[in-house]
């Protein structure tokens, strides 16, 4: 009818038969193969619209998170670049996810969310905006305490433990037996997200997001045939002669060439051998070793960008990068172009990585794909640019007054 009042457009949700066929099949599977258990007494009275936050531990966590909260078909917020992986594309489509420039402003995403706010659905979103690499959570996203309190809905915690000591992003071994424990928590009312000041809101995800993998689940063994393969994609520098490129991992071992420090990696991730009983402590050390100031990472790069089809070329173009405390450039040939960017350093928040091939950037008004020669540089690109953003972050802090006790 001509009068008839036009319907107003809604954010629909994951199509049910499919979905409950996949995680009902998926639920079984990894409750068998990884052990999966699942504690829902945090999300005992979910229902939306509500905001579910969760620390971004595996590979695997979305469909853990799915398990923690089903038979709910919440809507997830990814990266945009999943979308450009075209085996991906149908897939989330029909899942009807959201996507999100990662560490960038974008307002699409803010909108989207508030639409699927409007719709009643559950929303997922990482707060850190990227995949730990060595089993600690890191910083929340800036503008995520913000949308807290824009929505003012409540808002959950879902943490599975043990999915990184599964499934860790260097390993090149699968681990076998173990455990993952998934457990839920009701991080704040609606009524206290519209009420609290977004520092509160801040302090009270980063209290509910920080978690540590080595401490989660102690005396859970991880059975591998091999616990180190991989290991020197994350770390690059002896704790012990403190020379970079000199490790070698493999068989349980790791070794340093220079100094003949052999480190061994047991299947509870406990490691002996070497000044550091774990490889959080050695990465944050490692890390900690980066001077800001002088340090300047430079080379040839191969370039992966999204074509005009929409799809991620891992073989896009190639060039050179350079990357210090000021800036990040990149410059080369893009699609058969000249390319030649530019970023200032404090304007990227992180670098999103997979982990021994390559980091995610910003640049030029586009994402690219950063393939360094050496493969060991993907993690020193990723470990300089927090190591800046740190800094930057300490010196914003109000120094103590010396006149105060």
């Amino acid at each position: 009818m001509a009068n008839a009042k036009k319907k107003k457009k809604t954010f629909q949700k994951p199509p049910r038969l499919l979905y409950s066929a996949a995680f009902l099949l998926m639920k079984l599977v990894y409750r068998v193969r990884y052990g999966v258990t699942v504690d829902r007494s945090g999300v005992a009275d979910l229902k939306g619209p509500a905001l579910v936050l969760a620390p971004h531990i595996s590979g695997k966590d979305h469909v853990l998170v799915g398990l923690a909260l089903y038979p709910e078909r919440p809507t997830f917020v990814l990266s945009e670049h999943f979308m450009a992986i075209r085996p991906l594309r149908p897939i989330l489509k029909m899942m009807h996810v959201i996507t999100k420039k990662m560490f960038c402003a974008d307002v699409s995403t803010i909108m989207n969310i508030l639409r699927a706010k409007r719709a009643g659905n559950v929303i997922v979103l990482f707060p850190e905006g990227r995949l730990t690499w060595y089993g600690h959570s890191g910083a929340v996203t800036p503008g995520t305490a913000d949308l807290v309190k824009k929505l003012g809905v409540n808002v959950y915690c879902v943490t599975s433990n043990g999915a990184y000591l599964t499934f860790p992003k260097w390993g090149k071994s699968k681990r076998r037996g173990g455990k993952i424990r998934i457990e839920t928590s009701k991080i704040m009312e609606g009524a206290e997200a519209a009420a609290l000041s977004v520092e509160a809101i801040e302090k009270r995800i980063a209290d509910a997001i920080l978690h540590d993998e080595e401490t989660a689940m102690p005396g859970v063994r991880y059975r591998c045939k091999d616990t180190t393969a991989g290991l020197t994609d994350i770390l690059y520098r002896c704790p012990v002669c403190k020379k970079e490129n000199t490790l070698e991992a493999g068989g349980g071992h790791i070794r340093c060439t220079s100094c003949g420090m052999d480190a061994v990696l047991d299947e509870y991730y406990k490691l002996t051998g070497c000044p550091f009983g774990g490889i959080n402590a050695w990465y944050d050390w490692q890390a900690s070793e980066i001077d800001v100031s002088s340090t300047v990472l430079e080379g040839k790069v191969r370039l992966g960008a999204v074509n005009e089809k929409g799809n991620m070329d891992a073989n896009a173009g190639e060039g050179t990068i350079r990357y210090d405390r000021e800036a990040m450039t990149v410059s080369g040939v893009l699609f058969g172009e000249p390319f030649d960017a530019s970023v200032p350093s404090d304007k990227i928040a992180a670098l999103p990585i997979t982990v021994g091939v390559h980091f995610d950037v910003y640049i030029g008004g586009r994402l690219l794909y950063v393939y360094p020669e050496d493969r060991r540089d993907v993690i020193r690109y990723v470990a300089l640019c927090d190591q800046i953003k740190e800094m930057a972050g300490a010196s914003c802090k109000t120094p103590p007054d010396p006149q105060k006790p």
